[in-house]
């Protein structure tokens, strides 16, 4: 919804109800539910409550200490009906791209709309506001993080009174055992279970992180295959394999164990395969 339709409703609603209910039918051009959806009129509802930032570059007020900016703090929260109320983050890249605050509730408003529509149990919704990706950030919760492919562009949902680092920040300078189960393309993001041993999950969930620019990637025997088992003391792959080919193994749907090191910004920065004989 445009900085000036916001205003307009938010006058409207001072004004009376049936003011607000007019402006809110004709707000609805902005679209995907039609007039009188309770999607719709969620998403407006949480718009509305603040004057709604056109530029992600706000004031001090605005922004988290990673450099990220919370649009909720100008235009309200957000939330699909009957779950949670969450911040509306306009995650800030390591190459300087924020997207802006106005674009970011565009983008979420229309995902919250088509989640009747969506895939799987991650909930992922294709081509929001014709380029966007949207999907819950874990499997089993509310979170939400939304990616434009080959972009840095990225927003997401947060719980309120948290400070980013505890509530999206899941595995920040950590080691983990993992079995690998797919890559999500249009968030550059790989899927995973945490484990213990050789196998079985240690929670159930599946998570989400995107590989680091640049990490390595070790082979013991399927990521990268060769004449022999390369692992090293510990049974870990110890031959240098490239991210694509794991990519591939995913894309392919062959599920990959393996040891990974996260970064402090929650990226996968190397990853060691685990030799099972």
């Amino acid at each position: 919804m445009k900085l000036n339709a916001k205003k307009t409703i938010k006058t409207a609603i001072v004004g009376g109800a049936l003011a607000a209910t007019a402006l809110l039918s004709a707000c609805s051009g902005n679209n995907v539910a039609g007039n009188g959806s309770p999607v719709k009129n969620a998403a407006v509802e949480q718009a509305q409550t603040g004057g709604g930032q056109g530029a992600a570059a706000g004031g001090s007020e605005s922004e988290t200490s990673t450099g990220d900016v919370n649009c909720s703090k100008h235009g309200g929260q957000v939330g699909a009906p009957g779950r949670p109320k969450m911040d509306l983050i306009a995650v800030a890249a390591t190459d300087g791209t924020t997207p802006g605050c106005t674009e970011a509730y565009n983008v979420i408003t229309e995902y919250y709309e088509k989640l009747p529509q969506a895939e799987g149990p991650g909930e992922r919704v294709l081509d929001v506001q014709g380029k966007w990706t949207c999907a819950r950030l874990t499997e089993s919760g509310t979170e939400v993080t939304c990616g434009v492919p080959n972009s840095s562009l990225q927003l997401e949902t947060r719980a309120a009174g948290k400070a980013p680092v505890e509530q999206n920040r899941k595995f920040p300078n950590s080691t983990q055992r993992v079995q690998f189960t797919g890559y999500d393309a249009n968030l550059r993001m790989v899927r995973f279970q945490l484990i213990t041993g050789q196998a079985g999950p240690v929670d159930g969930k599946t998570y989400r992180l995107p590989l680091q620019k640049g990490g390595e990637v070790f082979s013991a025997a399927t990521l990268c295959p060769g004449e022999s088992v390369t692992i090293d003391d510990e049974g870990y792959g110890s031959l240098p394999c490239g991210q694509d080919q794991l990519i591939q193994q995913l894309r392919e749907g062959n599920p990959v164990l393996a040891q990974i090191s996260v970064n402090g910004a929650d990226q996968i920065s190397t990853v060691k395969e685990i030799y099972r004989p």
